[in-house]
């Protein structure tokens, strides 16, 4: 094992259109941008927003990504280190030790119209809809649900100073330099809480992401660490030894992104992390240490390195198979129903995705057992109440008798996977 476990728990470039060469397989640069001193940056439809370290929010125009301009740039207080959309806003942390809220629809009037001051340092920020998550000094949630009144929801300090960080409920995982992994319980906002930590043997932790597994890829000076839940532990269940320090990673299906400072991107098949194997890369020639994902491109920046435009066409995401269970078999009860039905799917499983179609195979009612419970829909009805592992089905008033499809989807760690098998159960329905 290479951890020990501690856990209680602006001028475009010349584009590259030579075939591949000792320096890059499968990748192709379609262009750059010379962006100040960029930390990182978020891909929203056309535009590009980047945080830079020695200023603020620029705004590039990114809908041709081989010719990238820009279209603003709004000087900040404190410098840019993160970046996040919240909403149809943008959210920067910045060096000052806050966190604003930017309207940039205009990028040549980009308006601050919120911030929130952090008691430390504010270096990454996160966002899930309305709730932001902040690290630096601390570990905060805050509701951006009204951009011009940010209020902090719950800190956790119990951390060291940290950077990158990766949020899959009901933990947020955060890189911890020389400190290795601190995880952090996030399943009560207003008091998240630290979950454990494991310490890197001489290793650097500057990022990490989370898999559609639930798998733990650490970023390190040595390489990538892959680790897995075990009861209530982590252990590592791969590596991969990169040619340079990296960075950051994402993570889509079976392949990884890695970023590895001078050794540039570099793409791996994480199918099998018992044997990770390389299978793309592109060599800048200056240093790079932030990628966003935004298929068929990634975006790979660096304070040198500026804004980089990679085609990774050959690596379509694609989803890691999840064994069907035996037992899953689709049932419902009484059929033919009158007031509701009950459905099961095997006992002791819980569905992904339950839903409803009418004989002519239109959506009915889309029932989510797994996320939320009792499930309301449109008219904020309740319409589905689970029970252990079966879920009750009432149609909505408006409804007419007649024969409805039920389809069950099945996938072991939703929303994060994708959704990997189905079965589908004839209903009749009798007012």
């Amino acid at each position: 094992m290479r951890f020990s476990n501690s856990l209680s728990i602006l001028a475009i470039c010349a584009l590259s259109t030579t075939p591949f060469s000792a320096d890059s397989l499968n990748i192709r640069l379609l262009g750059r941008f010379t962006a100040t001193s960029p930390e990182g940056l978020i891909v929203v439809e056309d535009r590009a927003f980047v945080a830079n370290s020695s200023g603020g929010l620029q705004v590039l125009d990114v809908s041709d990504p081989g010719h990238p301009s820009e279209l603003g740039y709004l000087f900040l207080p404190g410098n840019a280190t993160g970046v996040c959309r919240v909403g149809d806003n943008i959210g920067v942390a910045c060096s000052d030790n806050t966190f604003r809220i930017l309207d940039a629809s205009d990028p040549s009037e980009i308006d601050s119209i919120g911030t929130f001051l952090s008691g430390s340092a504010v270096h990454k920020c996160c966002s899930i809809g309305d709730t932001v998550y902040l690290n630096g000094g601390a570990f905060s949630v805050v509701d951006c649900s009204t951009p011009g009144a940010i209020s902090g929801i719950g800190v956790s300090p119990d951390v060291f100073d940290h950077s990158r960080f990766a949020v899959a409920p009901p933990y947020a995982y955060l890189a911890e330099k020389n400190y290795g992994l601190s995880v952090v319980d996030i399943s009560d906002p207003s008091l998240p809480v630290g979950a454990g930590r494991y310490f890197a043997l001489e290793e650097y932790i500057r990022g990490v992401a989370v898999g559609r597994r639930g798998r733990i890829y650490l970023a390190a000076n040595s390489g990538v660490f892959v680790l897995e839940w075990s009861g209530d532990s982590l252990v590592e269940i791969g590596f991969w030894a990169s040619p340079d320090d990296a960075h950051d990673i994402v993570v889509d299906g079976i392949y990884a992104f890695v970023v590895c400072g001078s050794a540039g991107l570099r793409i791996l098949d994480i199918s099998d992390p018992a044997d990770i194997v390389e299978v793309g890369h592109y060599v800048l020639g200056s240093e790079c240490t932030d990628i966003f994902l935004d298929y068929p491109v990634a975006w790979v920046t660096g304070l040198w390195a500026r804004v980089n435009a990679m085609d990774i066409s050959p690596f379509a995401p694609v989803g890691e198979v999840c064994p069907r269970p035996e037992n899953f078999a689709l049932k419902a009860y009484p059929n033919p129903f009158n007031s509701a039905v009950t459905i099961s799917v095997g006992e002791g499983l819980v569905p992904s995705r339950i839903e409803i179609f009418d004989i002519a195979g239109r959506l009915v009612e889309p029932l989510c057992p797994s996320d939320i419970s009792p499930v309301r829909g449109d008219t904020e009805r309740d319409v589905a109440q689970r029970q252990g592992d079966s879920f009750t089905w009432s149609p909505a008033p408006s409804l007419p008798s007649g024969v409805y499809f039920v389809r069950a989807r099945f996938a072991p760690d939703w929303p994060t996977a994708r959704l990997t098998d189905q079965i589908t159960k004839r209903v009749v329905y009798l007012k």
